[in-house]
């Protein structure tokens, strides 16, 4: 039998990739609710689940008859698992579950929140915002478990499929957890499993008063903070679409509400365009919702924001198939080190950056926006770069600063660490500012380590003249890090205390408007 008591959750990540980067998210969550979780590997798990009696299986689309043995084993001995996202009718049989099969959405935001059910785990939200474009669509089966969220659309409207099934056998998710949306929500949904499981592990009360205690702190800490004047608040929106997809008028409130002064919006890059573009392909979301840059400078129009055009330079990774091998005919794409093609572009084809520059144009044509926010104006990391690598990318951002006049700005994401980043990526953005070919860049120092952090926008300061041109870039949600609102407000802090000219926040989304944006709001905004 399996120990009554857990010291720890078992996470099994079925490849290296991309379904061990979302168990890391999920061993994140667990941790900021004082549940121990480890990551492991399916080679891994036979001799972990002898020891543990929850686990969460991430990317078990096509577990092997070696793998449905051991999680037979485990659920025969007593083991509960959290399941996401398969399609395997045997492990589905293991769980009391039936799988319907795969699905991809045929509206934008059509799985957009899961709204949870009164037999829910003790302590569950009772609703999670998290946008899904796909599921591996099941129900129960047999009468075995019971259906506790399902999900609902953009527009609160049920859909009819299950978003989470609860059974003898534990948890089944037809989609994955996203780091997107609700974070702090998911965190304490997958504490609650946990608890569900073995009370032990969390306790919906003990939970809710650390928690109390801790809001108290932070909200304290948030009012001794001074606002200063003239400080450039931005914001990146990653998804082009605003805050509340649909409704850009919303959007801009919260953004006026928070205090954000410029926002740069992801419209454009190698491979789509969000408004009715000539020169780049139109993207599905400009089809299915409209011109996304038009109708956000209708809703920032007197609101005092500024509204930059955030363009993907040489970064192809959002096209189509049939894009990517036209690039590929024209014989644009980047190779690695070890010769494969890649989904970047090649800065130094003249055809490459005349492509990008005629859509920079057609921004400038089209639309009074009051920036050009250029970003993955670089070398990819792991291509073969000239030796006239940097030389080239500043070529092109001179070019493009031939292109967009003044009072209109030219703004750059960069990366941070200078001058390791000449030569790794060629991008010499110090000689960008002393040279004036753009007005701010936005170095990226995306990190939870305070002192890194510090030594960044340090070096950044020196000389003058580069902090009063360097907004420094803050990763809340970033890949590279994930912050809370009083590590934000003591980088904020850090960025002054070297005269940069402000911050700019990434990313736009429900964590930054639910767990950031309130404690700015209290002082230091």
């Amino acid at each position: 039998m399996i120990a009554s008591l857990l010291l720890a959750v078992t996470i099994v990540a079925h490849e290296p990739g991309y379904y061990t980067s979302l168990s890391k998210h999920v061993q994140r969550w667990l941790k900021s609710e004082d549940v121990s979780a480890e990551v492991v590997t399916p080679k891994e798990m036979a001799s972990r689940l002898e020891k543990e009696k929850l686990a969460f299986l991430v990317g078990f689309d096509k577990p092997t008859a070696a793998e449905l043995k051991t999680l037979e084993d485990f659920s025969r001995r007593g083991g509960k698992m959290v399941v996401f996202y398969s399609s395997s009718p045997k492990l589905a049989q293991i769980m009391g579950v039936k799988v319907l099969g795969y699905r991809a959405s045929d509206y934008p935001g059509k799985w957009s929140r899961m709204d949870f059910t009164a037999s829910q785990p003790e302590g569950c939200p009772k609703s999670i915002l998290q946008t899904s474009s796909v599921l591996q669509r099941a129900t129960t089966a047999n009468g075995r478990g019971r259906i506790i969220a399902t999900w609902k659309d953009r527009a609160g409207r049920d859909t009819g499929d299950a978003a989470w099934i609860a059974t003898a056998g534990g948890y089944w998710m037809t989609h994955v957890l996203l780091a997107d949306g609700d974070e702090a929500l998911k965190a304490q949904l997958l504490a609650a499993i946990a608890g569900s499981v073995d009370p032990g592990l969390w306790s919906h009360a003990k939970a809710a008063a650390k928690k109390a205690a801790a809001e108290k702190s932070l909200r304290d800490y948030a009012l001794k903070q001074i606002p200063r004047k003239g400080e450039i608040h931005a914001v990146w929106d990653h998804s082009g679409c605003g805050l509340y997809p649909g409704d850009w008028p919303r959007t801009m409130r919260f953004l006026q509400e928070a205090r954000i002064t410029d926002l740069f919006v992801n419209v454009a890059g190698a491979g789509f365009a969000h408004y009715p573009s000539d020169v780049l392909p139109r993207s599905k979301t400009y089809e299915s919702e409209g011109d996304q840059l038009a109708k956000c400078l209708a809703a920032a129009k007197g609101t005092g924001i500024r509204v930059h055009a955030w363009i993907l330079c040489f970064n192809a990774t959002r096209s189509t198939p049939d894009r990517l091998e036209t690039f590929r005919k024209r014989g644009w794409r980047l190779k690695d080190r070890d010769g494969k093609l890649t989904e970047y572009l090649d800065p130094s084809n003249a055809a490459a950056r005349e492509y990008i520059l005629g859509a920079l144009d057609e921004i400038r044509g089209k639309y009074r926006v009051d920036g050009i926010h250029l970003d993955f104006v670089r070398w990819y990391e792991r291509s073969e770069k000239p030796k006239d690598a940097a030389e080239t990318i500043s070529k092109f951002v001179a070019d493009a600063r031939r292109r967009v006049k003044k009072p209109v700005w030219l703004t750059a994401a960069v990366l941070g660490k200078y001058p390791s980043c000449v030569a790794a990526v060629g991008q010499d953005w110090y000689g960008w500012l002393d040279s004036g070919i753009v007005d701010y860049a936005v170095p990226m120092d995306y990190t939870e380590d305070m002192k890194l952090f510090s030594s960044l926008v340090a070096q950044h300061s020196k000389p003058k003249t580069h902090a009063r041109k360097t907004i420094a870039g803050i990763g809340v949600t970033a890949n590279e890090s994930r912050l809370d609102a009083r590590q934000v407000i003591d980088q904020i802090n850090l960025a002054r205390k070297n005269s940069l000219a402000g911050v700019a926040l990434f990313d736009l989304d429900v964590t930054l408007e639910k767990q950031i944006v309130p404690y700015l709001k209290l002082g230091i905004w």
